[in-house]
Parts: C-alpha cells; sequence; structure tokens
C-alpha cells in the first residue's frame, strides 16, 4: 500500500521537552493509555542534557505512533511548540507537557466535544479543569480552576482572555482552522496558550470541561507555576507587600497585542476592549480610572481580596 493511502490519524499529540527524566515516562505511559486510539505523539526535545532523549528514542522504538524531533540548538518551550504545530496535518491537535499525567479518557471526551459542535468552518479549542499534584503525586487541590479562582462563561469573553485568561497549554486540543490562525507565534510571545486562546476567543468557538482530565504536576521547575508560588500564603502580601508587581506587566503583552491588530481585522468592541487592556498594561490612565477598569471588566481574577490587593498595588505605583 503506498504512503499516499495511509489513513491519517485523527489527533496529533505533541509534547516540548526538555530536560525532563524524572516525571516523562509516567506522562508518555499515560498518552498511550488513553481510550482514543487514533492519534499520533510527535514529541520535539530541545537539546536536554539529562536523560530525556535517550528515554524518547526507547520509546520511538517501541512504538510505531511515537515520532521524535531533536532540536540541534536550543529553542525556548514556546518556538518548540510552534516548531511542533507547523508540522501537523491532523484534524485535531492536542497540547501536552512532559511531567503530567493524563487521565485515560482525556483525548476521547475532548475529541468528543469538538465532533458535537459540529463545526468545521471556524476555529476551536478545548480545555478542560486539571487536578494539582506534587512531584510524588498526592493532591494539593482537586480543581485548578477553583484554587486560582477561575470561570470561563459558556459565551465569548475577550475580556477573560486579553487578561488572566486561564487556559493551560496542557488541557488544550485545537483544529486545523485555529492552528493556521495562529501561525507564525508572535516574535514577543512569552506563553503560547495566552495567544492561542486569544485568537481563538476573537474568532472560534470555545468548549470548557468543567472536571480536571489531568493531574497537573506542580514542582519548583515547572515554567508558568511553581510549587512555592501556589502554595505559599500570601495573605499578608496582599496588603502590605509593596514590592508587589503589577499583573501582566513586563511579559511584552503590549508587543502581542500590537502584533495582533495589525495581523487581523478586529470588531470594534474587541477594538476598544484591547485599547482598556492596553491602558492598563502601558499605565496611561490616571490611577483612579485603572482602579475602575479592575471592577468593570474581567482582566482580572475574581475575588474581592484579589481586588483589593491590586487597588493596592496600583496606588504604590511611581507612575
Amino acid at each position: 500500500m503506498s504512503s499516499n493511502n495511509v489513513k491519517k490519524p485523527l489527533v496529533t499529540i505533541i509534547m516540548a521537552t526538555y530536560n525532563g527524566e524524572l516525571y516523562l515516562r509516567a506522562q508518555l505511559d499515560s498518552l498511550l493509555n488513553q481510550n482514543c486510539k487514533d492519534y499520533t505523539i510527535l514529541i520535539g526535545d530541545d537539546a536536554s542534557t539529562d536523560n530525556t532523549l535517550n528515554i524518547l528514542k526507547e520509546y520511538e522504538e517501541t512504538y510505531h505512533n511515537i515520532n521524535i524531533i531533536q532540536n540541534k540548538k536550543q529553542l525556548g518551550f514556546v518556538a518548540n511548540f510552534e516548531k511542533l504545530l507547523i508540522s501537523c496535518e491532523t484534524k485535531y491537535i492536542a497540547f501536552c507537557d512532559q511531567d503530567d499525567i493524563w487521565y485515560e479518557d482525556k483525548l476521547e471526551k475532548a475529541i468528543h466535544c469538538l465532533e458535537e459542535l459540529g463545526r468545521d468552518d471556524i476555529p476551536l479549542l478545548f480545555h478542560s479543569d486539571l487536578r494539582v499534584v506534587n512531584r510524588g503525586k498526592e493532591i494539593l487541590f482537586n480543581s485548578f480552576f477553583k484554587m486560582r479562582g477561575y470561570f470561563f462563561p459558556k459565551y465569548r469573553s475577550v475580556d477573560i482572555m486579553l487578561g488572566r485568561s486561564g487556559i493551560m497549554g496542557n488541557s488544550m486540543v485545537i483544529n486545523q482552522l485555529l492552528k493556521d490562525k495562529v501561525l507564525p507565534f508572535p516574535t514577543a510571545l512569552v506563553v503560547h496558550d495566552y495567544w492561542i486562546a486569544l485568537v481563538n476567543e476573537l474568532f472560534g468557538q470555545r468548549v470548557t470541561f468543567e472536571k480536571p482530565l489531568l493531574d497537573y504536576r506542580i514542582h519548583n521547575n515547572n515554567s508558568s507555576n511553581s510549587l512555592e508560588k501556589i502554595t505559599e500564603n500570601k495573605l499578608l502580601k496582599y496588603f502590605f507587600d509593596r514590592k508587589l508587581k503589577l499583573p501582566y506587566h513586563k511579559i511584552q503583552r503590549e508587543l502581542v497585542l500590537e502584533e495582533l491588530s495589525e495581523r487581523f481585522i478586529l470588531e470594534e468592541k474587541d477594538e476598544i476592549l484591547i485599547e482598556k487592556f492596553l491602558d492598563y498594561l502601558l499605565f496611561r490612565k490616571n490611577k483612579i480610572s485603572l482602579i475602575l477598569s479592575l471592577f468593570k471588566y474581567n482582566f482580572f481574577r475574581t475575588g474581592m481580596v484579589y481586588k483589593l490587593k491590586l487597588v493596592g498595588v496600583i496606588l504604590w505605583q511611581k507612575k
């Protein structure tokens, strides 16, 4: 049979690895244990210096649906994921971290939800809640959403995606139309899931699954969160630490949004929201106006304690 007649898998699972030897086997085993079998796994190793590559090659030799790309020089996880995403030609693409554990029905539920929409004409994004565990797989929080105070309305919520977003890349499954929309990534992008979630909210449809479909392993080597950040008691800091940083500042989001506006034709209401968020990012309004925006828009996490913290941080700024 020629290669042209081989049935293409429904899903590509993409994983970016770097020095992940400690937890890599558990994650790979959870991917191979999925109820849905119509997938291939594409892994980009970012010039690891530990035993990661040897583990990957062992699995690649054993399982026909695992393929590895070895980066000759380190790209960083955003560019690594971009490189993997470019290579995907399947209907759906699932993002995967190197140190989590997927539940056996994760892929099955994601595909079912996306197929149930019956939409092949717009970008689509599925994401789910996560259970938070430590390096020894002990449960820290049964719901990442509740731990962070996140809510995701079923309706289109561009303001949420502009600010706190909350959509975790390791739970995302997207379709080809969204892939085509988000590539190439902006050069100033710090985290890929922020960009993907925002573009989808502007032009596509989101499915939020309110139950955890994977164990999100938190340890002090995480790129986006760490055990120390999540478990330390910050209540006193909320009110007394004048060194607290403004959320979303100094991570180049204003440059990402500038590229977004240049690349796409946006609805007027979305342009207004972006301008309001840029007012905050660039601190280009007076402090009272910025404080009022905390309560008017959904850029920030909910919760009065959190918002009072932000009020204090804004008032302490010297700008």
